[in-house]
């Protein structure tokens, strides 16, 4: 009887272990190293919300070793631990780190669709790497189901990077041409400055380089909408629309408008000079004026096309990657 007591005591003992609890520690960070605030992550498919300092506690078993984490939400994807699989630490009172990454940005998605762009590419050059490319971007997708992505999830990653390799070849384009143009503009300017009271050819020249500026405008700001437009449905970041519109509305109107346009005055005051019957006296005069008018706006205006030329390349930057 004694030794029966003894092992319905050691079983006891052994059950009462096992139903035992411990509280789990976790902080929740973003792949820049910012903590994640108020999200409620998934440990062992039971929630947990953060608090403001990305903090959560959740009671697990004591005889847990690891815990399955994953997010809650298509906002996030777990990116460390890999596979979402969290080591218990020996310590309760020890902090596990947790970093999230965004569910449209992560490095695994973002190799996916580089890999589905490049197949689309290699495809219409008739290129014999296809199978290659294709056997890899299988494997990835099958990664990326493991850590939550369904195949709705991909085909709609899918699309945007086709939006996205559709427009951002045609923004790039507009948004650098109108540089461009401007810059010439400008260069044209000098010449006229210097040498169109010489060579009446670089007036010529300014025409065309104004009819060239005119349309690299006109095609921008027609396409502004629908480049926004675009940029909300297949960027995953409201941020890049709204530099889009701060950039669009530099060039538009803080120099096209407020200072190019302007120096139709001067182009006016050249007509006059070549075209209208005017003393020797008046004609030295009207010279000073635009050559005075030119060297005081023109190197403004190039400054300012120079410091909006890097913005544009840093966004342009931002945009394809």
């Amino acid at each position: 009887m004694r030794a029966i007591a003894c092992i319905l005591c050691f079983c006891m003992a052994a059950f009462s272990g096992y139903g035992q609890t411990i509280v789990f520690t976790g902080q929740v960070l973003n792949n820049s190293n910012a903590v994640v605030k108020n999200y409620t992550i998934i440990i062992n498919g039971k929630p947990a919300t953060t608090n403001d300092s990305g903090v959560f506690t959740t009671a697990i078993s004591s005889s847990a070793t690891q815990l399955d984490v994953k997010a809650s939400d298509k906002s996030y994807v777990v990116a460390y631990p890999v596979g979402g699989r969290v080591l218990v630490p020996k310590d309760p009172s020890l902090l596990t780190q947790i970093v999230l990454e965004g569910f449209q940005s992560n490095g695994q998605i973002k190799n996916y669709l580089a890999s589905v762009s490049g197949l689309k590419e290699a495809a219409k050059k008739g290129q014999s790497a296809t199978k290659a490319l294709q056997a890899k971007i299988d494997s990835l997708a099958a990664n990326l189901q493991k850590i939550g992505y369904t195949n709705d999830d991909l085909r709609v990653a899918r699309e945007r990077q086709d939006g996205i390799d559709l427009f951002y070849p045609e923004i790039s384009s507009d948004l650098q041409d109108y540089i461009i143009q401007g810059q010439l503009l400008m260069s044209a300017f000098k010449t006229i400055s210097v040498d169109a009271f010489k060579n009446v050819s670089a007036l010529t020249q300014y025409g065309q380089t104004q009819a060239s500026y005119n349309q690299a405008y006109e095609k921008l700001y027609s396409n502004y909408p629908t480049y926004s437009k675009k940029m909300s449905d297949y960027w995953d970041d409201p941020s890049l629309t709204t530099e889009f519109g701060n950039i669009t509305d530099t060039l538009l109107y803080g120099i096209g408008r407020n200072k190019i346009q302007p120096l139709n005055d001067v182009k006016n005051k050249i007509n006059q000079y070549f075209q209208a019957k005017l003393s020797n006296k008046d004609k030295a005069n009207l010279k000073k004026d635009i050559q005075a008018q030119i060297a005081q706006q023109i190197p403004g205006i190039i400054d300012q096309l120079n410091v909006i030329e890097q913005r544009v390349k840093q966004f342009l930057d931002r945009l394809k990657n």
